[in-house]
């Protein structure tokens, strides 16, 4: 018989301009989220426009999506926070139900 089994958590996805990386992740450490996944250089459209997926001057100049996972009211209170943020700045947050395998990684 197998051990394996999944368990529910919720994924956060946040598209962000570079400059705000930093204020997302230390958001997520405050909220004791420990590990996180960023993919730089995100090109895409939407209500400010095109995005192009290329550094311009620095690493900040671009956007970035940033991937985490952890209980429901972890998330919750992030995506709280991001709402402030995204007042007058470029930016979308997906959160959704995902299952995961070692779920002592996102305890």
């Amino acid at each position: 018989m197998s051990e394996f089994e999944l368990n529910e958590m919720f994924k956060l996805e946040v598209v962000i301009s570079g400059e705000d990386q930093d204020t997302v992740s230390n958001m997520m450490k405050d909220e004791g989220i420990t590990g996180y996944t960023v993919i730089p250089n995100i090109s895409g459209f939407g209500h400010y426009g095109h995005h192009q997926g290329q550094m311009f001057f620095n690493d900040k100049s671009s956007f970035v999506m940033i991937i985490a996972v952890a209980p429901e009211d972890v998330i919750a209170r992030v995506a709280e926070g991001l709402e402030v943020l995204f007042k007058g700045k470029p930016g979308v947050l997906f959160v959704s139900e995902v299952s995961v395998a070692r779920v002592t990684y996102f305890s």
